[in-house]
């Protein structure tokens, strides 16, 4: 079944091919006849007698050919029965009659009477230990579930039209149950009966296993838990369905446990021990095979009861089993006994029981593992059904009617559900997973495990399309409890808003004119509120259309005749299949939870209430917006009369106002207005005559009487104001003159205002620091300024001319002292801008030719301390050094030229601090730019210092240099012509070797003179070294002054430059004197060295000489050898 769809099933699935079941089961007979077989028939003939066994077994074959014949033609006619069904299923679904009811019936009706039959001879079979007895007695119960299973389709569909309640459905079948079950027990004797409870009653559960071949499906799944037992838990749901309570199953095919007998049980006086010990062994063989067999044949239960049963049946089959070891221990102990010929046969049937036995124990223990874990994986099962099993109940049993208005405490419980589930869903997919595993492991109860896992699927999927039922019932209930709260409040609301109208807005003529006033604007605010209220009540009465009906909910409101209902989710049983969305009739409601309904093809069943809702439109929800939305109107008409009665009084309160105002007028009062306003003053009175004519049209409070008699005094009073109007006519002449001065007088004032603000904007404003552009824009605008003042000077002696005459033609008259007063301010605030303007230019002026010397000496002070920047190293040569003081010379002279550019720059700094000294004691305005300039002119002079001082410096540090570079190298130069000689004249020695004593005697004498002059030449080297320490220290001073100077030229100019690192002569001089000292030092240490080698060569040449030896070729080879080696030395 599909997860998204819940509803019923039929059974039809199960006999849809007649054909394949009756060859599953005859290859099972086939099957059991070949494996079982010949071990019972072995065992019959073994300890019977041959004839009689013979005739039994004969007899038994024929009743079984029986008991197959009538189980193919039971199977015949309930394939027709079925058939015939179906048709008229179909014929009810196109709205026909049945046509096969009586036809079905008697199917059904034969049956019965050959499967009370069959139930007999299959106990006949069981008691004559019939090797195939348990095979026919499972078709046997098959067929009785089938013909029950049929029995429940029949009555489904033949109710349609007359339906029967639930209650009378379960006595139904209950009957049905009973008619069948009839055949099994109460029409057998006690001995069948007993027999009947060891082996039919398991074979009922193979009816549970294999008979409803997807097994538990068909009774613990929604497919049937919705349509017949909407809140029964597992175990009641399976017996209302089977037929067979629960507590019956439990005794399911109870394996029968037969001790083997004792060897004492076979002593007979006609028998020899050894054929004791052979009936012995041979019974113990025989009581092997039936438990072997009846393990093979073990039932594994369709639910909880059952398997707990069969695990707690095969624990004591399992101690049974263990205990027939020994039985075992014994028929060895016997073996003993026997001697030939029987001792061999004996020992055969022995190792036979043995295997037999190993092989028997081992099924056992593997059962007894598979019965564990299936007891496992149900027992958790069922407790998730029955978990979703009551939630189920909970959902379809909720109360969803007008009644149960607290939609709050149902959201939280359905969020709190929502939660559980979400928790659950990992417990069941882990049951699911034992499933899984389970049938991965080809676990023997596959049918009951695969019935469990699709009963599980299929409840949590109805349990999903629950809630998804609930989710829309929440929103429609909160919207139809939210839509009757909100009528409710809006007639409270229309209600006390009229009241308030009434109370509030009732007046007369004696109410007060600003209360009235208050209240007419009240009014206008409480109109927009109306307004505003107005689509309140048109979205009451759109959501009223919008609105379910809950009162079809209420058993209590029975309904007079059918009303159509819509599904919100899929529903099938037998009788009755709709789908989402599918529009439906509700024909009865008299239960709460379950409905009769009609579905979209004409099918009537009950059905569960929460699957359905109850469409607009409620009739309720717009009768109440109707209601709502005229007494809106009504409330919005009363608000209308009181409004134009509070206005008619508040026109006839301004009116009376305007009369009394006009009579109490006189000339004084109309000369004090401005022209136009007398006019307006006629026209004022006559438009409030009009408004509260316009006003009092519908009004209650002002008759025709009334109205006349004000229209009367309106014209009493226009007359009046008339006379006034000539007696003022002769004074406005003077006025209009005094009027037309001051306004042109005013006139001028704002606009000298407008300049001064301008100019004390401008002078307050700082210029930008070295911007010589904007300083001339600054003038060029004060300029435009000072134009516009002249013009302003020259419209001020127009008007002061025309106000003199005035003052001389009128001096009586009340408006001159005004006039001349004004006059006379403004005249003083001219002079006094215009002096500050005038100023203000020059000051500007002044600060621009300070900007431009400032600039230029700006530039001219970068140009030189830019020059002196310059990388240009002192080096070692005495021309060079006098280059550079020759261009700090002609530098210096440029300097002392150039100075007239500060001297400038100071006389426009002292003019231009005069002006600022003016403005601030004329007019209290302070230069907020020349303390820069001044502080800028400052630092340029101080830099500009800077340029000549560190030129004279370096002048004075370069003479000093040039002096110690010319005694270093006088100096330098003599001892480096002597050292070159000296090394000369000893390289030409060490070449030629004296030959004899005489010659070399010479040659040392020459050497220790040599020895005595360089020793002479010490104080040279010394002096040497000293000019050179000089000369490095004077160049390390004039390069740091040079550094430090740039240092200070990059931190003003704020522009530093980077510059390599360049070699200095100082380092170079150095290293030129420690070459110098090193070939000195050298040339010490040779002529020192070779004279004591000579001195020791004479001496051996001498003794030599004395004693007529020549000299050893080797020892002058030696010789000459130590010589080459020195001046190797040397002039390395």
């Amino acid at each position: 079944m599909n997860s998204s769809s819940y509803g019923y099933h039929s059974s039809d699935s199960l006999f849809s091919n007649s054909t394949g079941t009756r060859t599953s089961i005859d290859s099972n007979e086939n099957f059991l006849s070949v494996n079982c077989g010949p071990t019972l028939i072995n065992s019959c003939i073994s300890f019977g007698n041959g004839t009689l066994e013979e005739s039994r077994l004969e007899m038994l074959q024929q009743i079984a050919n029986r008991v197959q014949r009538d189980i193919l033609g039971c199977e015949d006619k309930l394939i027709l029965a079925r058939n015939a069904l179906q048709s008229d299923a179909k014929r009810l679904e196109s709205g026909l009659q049945f046509q096969n009811e009586a036809e079905i019936a008697g199917y059904i009706l034969e049956c019965e009477n050959l499967l009370r039959q069959q139930v007999i001879d299959a106990q006949i079979l069981i008691d004559g230990k019939y090797y195939q007895a348990d095979q026919l007695v499972q078709r046997v119960a098959k067929l009785r579930d089938d013909l029950m299973a049929l029995r429940t389709e029949c009555s489904s569909i033949f109710s349609k039209g007359r339906t029967l309640t639930t209650e009378q459905t379960k006595l139904m079948i209950s009957g049905i149950t009973q008619s069948l079950n009839s055949g099994f027990a109460p029409n057998l004797n006690p001995d069948l009966n007993s027999g009947m409870t060891q082996s039919l009653t398991p074979l009922t559960s193979s009816s549970l296993t294999s008979g409803l071949s997807s097994g538990l499906t068909s009774r613990l799944t929604p497919a049937i838990t919705p349509a017949y037992t909407p809140g029964f838990p597992p175990r009641i749901i399976q017996t209302y369905v089977t037929g067979v309570d629960t507590n019956a199953l439990q005794t399911l095919k109870l394996m029968q446990i037969r001790k083997p007998l004792m060897k004492s049980a076979f002593v007979d006086q006609n028998l020899t021990e050894e054929e004791v010990n052979m009936k012995f062994v041979q019974d113990l063989l025989n009581w092997v095979d039936e438990m072997q067999v009846q393990l093979d044949r073990t039932e594994w239960g369709s639910d909880l009861p059952s398997v707990e049963s069969h695990l707690e049946n095969h624990k004591n089959v399992h101690r049974a089993i263990e205990d027939f070891e020994s039985s075992l221990k014994e028929a060895k102990i016997s073996e003993i006994q026997m001697t030939a010929p029987l001792k061999l046969n004996y020992a055969e049937k022995l190792h036979k029981l043995e295997s037999q036995y190993a092989k028997l124990l081992n099924t056992s223990r593997n059962q007894e593992r598979h019965l564990d874990t299936l007891h496992n994986f149900v027992s958790r099962a069922t407790g998730e059904l029955i978990w979703l099993n009551e939630k189920e109940e909970e959902e379809v049993a909720y109360d969803w009617s007008e009644r149960n208005s607290n939609i709050s405490r149902k959201k939280e419980y359905h969020a709190d559900l929502m939660r559980e589930l979400d928790q659950k869903e990992e417990v069941i997919k882990s049951v699911q997973e034992i499933a899984e595993q389970l049938l991965l492991e080809n676990h023997p109860a596959r049918l009951t495990i695969e019935a469990y896992r699709a009963a599980m699927q299929t409840q949590w999927s109805w349990i999903l399309q629950l809630c998804h039922c609930v989710e829309q019932h929440l929103r429609e209930n909160a919207a139809y409890f939210e839509f009757f709260n909100d009528a409710k409040e809006a007639m409270d609301y229309l209600k006390n808003l009229k009241d308030a109208i009434q109370r509030k807005y009732s007046c007369d003529r004696s109410s007060s004119l600003h209360k009235l006033e208050d209240l007419v604007q009240e009014s206008m605010e409480e109109k927009e509120q109306l307004l505003q209220y107005k689509s309140t009540v048109a979205g009451l009465v759109g959501k009223a259309k919008a609105i379910i009906q809950l009162k079809p909910r209420n058993p209590d409101s029975p309904l007079k005749t059918s009303i159509p209902i819509k599904a919100i989710c899929d529903y099938r049983q037998i009788e009755i299949t709709i789908y989402k969305d599918d529009e439906c009739v509700l024909a009865s409601n008299s239960h709460r939870a379950k409905w009769k309904v009609i579905s979209p093809s004409g099918n009537e069943a009950m059905v569960p209430s929460v699957c359905f809702t109850v469409p607009p439109p409620n009739k309720e929800a717009i009768d109440t917006a109707n209601r709502i939305e005229q007494h809106f109107q009504n409330v919005l008409a009363l608000w209308h009369e009181s409004h134009i009665n509070m206005k008619s009084v508040v026109s006839w309160h301004y009116l009376t106002n305007e009369i009394e105002t006009v009579r109490a007028g006189n000339v004084a009062s109309i000369k004090t207005m401005l022209p136009g306003e007398h006019q307006q003053v006629l026209s004022n009175l006559q438009s409030r005559f009009d408004e509260f004519l316009e006003d009092s049209q519908d009004s209650k409070i002002f008759s025709g009487s009334d109205i006349a008699h004000l229209e009367r005094e309106v014209n009493v009073c226009k007359q009046y104001y008339q006379e006034l109007l000539k007696s003022a006519e002769r004074e406005e002449q003077e006025e209009s003159i005094y009027n037309l001065y001051i306004s042109e007088v005013r006139n001028i004032r704002l606009r000298l205002e407008n300049c001064e603000d301008r100019l004390i904007r401008q002078i307050r404003t700082p210029l930008e620091r070295d911007d010589l552009h904007e300083s001339v824009f600054r003038i060029s605008e004060q300029e435009k300024l000072k134009k516009e003042l002249d013009r302003l000077k020259d419209d001020l002696g127009m008007i002061t001319d025309k106000c003199e005459e005035f003052f001389s033609q009128a001096a009586g008259s009340p408006s001159v002292p005004t006039l001349r007063s004004e006059l006379n301010v403004i005249i003083q605030n001219m002079n006094q801008v215009y002096s500050m303007s005038s100023i203000y230019i020059e000051k500007l002026k002044t600060v621009n030719l300070v900007l431009k010397n400032t600039q230029g000496a700006e530039a001219l002070v970068k140009l030189y301390e830019t020059k002196l920047c310059e990388e240009e190293a002192v080096t070692a040569d005495k021309n060079n050094i006098e280059n550079l003081m020759g261009t700090l010379k002609q530098w210096r002279s440029e300097v002392d030229e150039k100075r007239e550019v500060f001297h400038a720059l100071e006389d426009e700094l002292q003019k231009a601090k005069a002006i600022s000294d003016q403005m601030f004691k004329t007019h209290k305005e302070r230069d907020l730019d020349f303390d820069w300039h001044k502080e800028k002119a400052d630092q340029l002079s101080e830099r500009w210092q800077n340029v000549h001082s560190q030129i004279e410096n370096r002048l004075r540090d370069l003479e000093g240099i040039s002096k110690s570079l010319k005694y270093y190298k006088d100096t330098y130069h003599t001892l480096d012509t002597w050292i070159q000689k000296v090394e000369d004249t000893q390289r030409k020695i060490q070449e030629n070797q004296p030959e004899n004593s005489k010659a070399l005697a010479k040659q040392l004498n020459q050497q220790k003179m040599l020895v005595s002059e360089i020793e002479m030449k010490q104080n040279k080297i010394d002096e040497c070294q000293k000019y050179s320490e000089q000369y490095s220290a004077s160049v390390k001073d004039y390069e740091l002054q040079t550094m430090t100077y740039r240092a200070m030229v990059d931190s003003q100019q704020k522009s530093p430059v980077k510059r390599r690192r360049m070699q200095s002569s100082s380092d170079f001089i150095i290293q030129e004197f420690m070459d110098l000292r090193t070939r000195y030092t050298a040339l010490v240490t040779l002529v020192t060295q070779y004279i004591k080698f000579a001195g020791d060569s004479l001496k051996r040449l001498e003794e030599e000489e004395v004693g007529e030896n020549p000299i050893d070729e080797r020892d002058l080879q030696k010789d000459r050898s130590y010589s080459k080696s020195e001046r190797r030395w040397k002039f390395k």
